[in-house]
């Protein structure tokens, strides 16, 4: 089936589309691909598109989850404990595959942002596997925290992470599992000290409870600021994000527009109108056409909406309408992840917290494991 599939692939002059199995599927294929590939995409609830599911095929390999030592494809004691949510698999898998490292530094550092995972799972990389392009790296990391979000184990509010009680559970569970490799081929699993004795859950719940304060009461305080405050604390955000030349606007003459600023892209320098409005309520479509028919009077070629509140279905669809100017829309949660990021309304402090090393002092250690004095 996939060589079927590989051989339709088309080139860059004349591309083929893949985007709905219903339709290409009984096109392009026949006999056992046919059917195959209609058992992945419908027996999947239409989730494993069988143009891509080389990466499923990948992870069923590399667990060893299927073996075909003939021309029979057979199911592992390994895919059988992976089909009935097995914890102690899954925890052998996510150690081979670096979730572990990925969950535990989100739980000790997010709220978070990807780049601020970036470096500890860089380490695992090009220690642990044959990923060292940063690209392949970064790449991944999306991947493997979409997964966490997927399962609960860590929560998304706009493009920040923070892990979830669910996955400070599991972290916690997971010191109990003897999670050495079940073959020759997980030898570079990540050893279970380096999860285990690292991580401490009260000191995760607290730094969790502590961090959704904060976001909840900057998020208080915005929703109750004076509207022309909050503009100039629009300025000063974008002030700390690189933008030049900004400047809040009249409130008398500003036609729709509170806040103008310059930013340079590559080699150009262009000119932007932000409009915001303080509301609990979403932002609708009028809003946006008033702006976006706005710019030409501040020779602006595109604009940004902010808002403490969220944005209507019309409004979203017409963002990025064909043939008019961008209009980027910034909702309430997305507000709040750009303060975080930039120390606007937070005050980060550091933790230090101290743990017995025994592994530093074995040099020291007696015959019979007690510490020589």
């Amino acid at each position: 089936m996939r060589d079927d599939i590989l051989e339709q692939t088309g080139k860059p002059q004349s591309t083929v589309k893949w985007s709905d199995p219903e339709q290409w599927i009984p096109e392009r294929l026949s006999g056992d691909s046919l059917s195959i590939a209609l058992r992945l995409w419908r027996d999947s609830d239409k989730l494993t598109n069988p143009r891509y599911f080389a990466g499923f095929w990948s992870l069923c390999e590399k667990h060893k989850l299927l073996v075909y030592p003939s021309d029979k494809i057979t199911l592992t004691d390994a895919g059988k404990r992976f089909l009935a949510n097995d914890e102690k698999q899954l925890a052998r898998m996510d150690d081979y595959d670096g979730l572990l490292i990925i969950l535990k530094d989100v739980a000790e550092k997010g709220p978070g942002f990807r780049k601020d995972f970036l470096e500890g799972y860089r380490h695992f990389c090009r220690t642990r596997t044959t990923w060292v392009s940063e690209s392949s790296i970064k790449w991944s990391l999306s991947h493997r925290l979409s997964n966490l979000v997927q399962r609960n184990l860590v929560e998304k509010h706009g493009v920040s992470y923070q892990v979830t009680e669910t996955g400070i559970d599991y972290l916690q569970r997971r010191g109990n599992y003897d999670t050495s490799p079940l073959s020759e081929d997980a030898a570079q699993a990540v050893p279970a000290k380096q999860t285990r004795s690292e991580f401490d859950p009260d000191l995760a719940n607290l730094i969790r409870q502590k961090n959704w304060t904060a976001r909840q009461q900057l998020r208080g305080f915005l929703q109750t600021m004076d509207p022309f405050k909050l503009e100039h604390l629009v300025k000063l955000l974008l002030e700390e994000m690189g933008y030049e030349n900004v400047n809040v606007t009249s409130p008398v003459s500003d036609k729709g527009v509170d806040v103008t600023a310059d930013l340079e892209l590559g080699i150009s320098r262009v000119r932007e109108v932000i409009q915001v409005k303080r509301q609990k309520s979403n932002v609708n479509r009028t809003v946006l056409d008033s702006l976006r028919g706005s710019l030409h009077r501040f020779d602006a070629v595109r604009g940004t909406i902010i808002t403490t509140g969220g944005f209507a279905k019309g409004a979203k669809g017409a963002a990025f309408e064909k043939g008019a100017a961008p209009i980027t829309l910034i909702d309430g949660e997305r507000f709040l992840d750009l303060l975080i990021e930039k120390n606007i309304g937070i005050r980060r402090r550091e933790i230090r917290v101290v743990e017995f090393d025994r592994d530093s002092l074995a040099e020291f250690e007696s015959d019979d494991g007690e510490i020589a004095l």
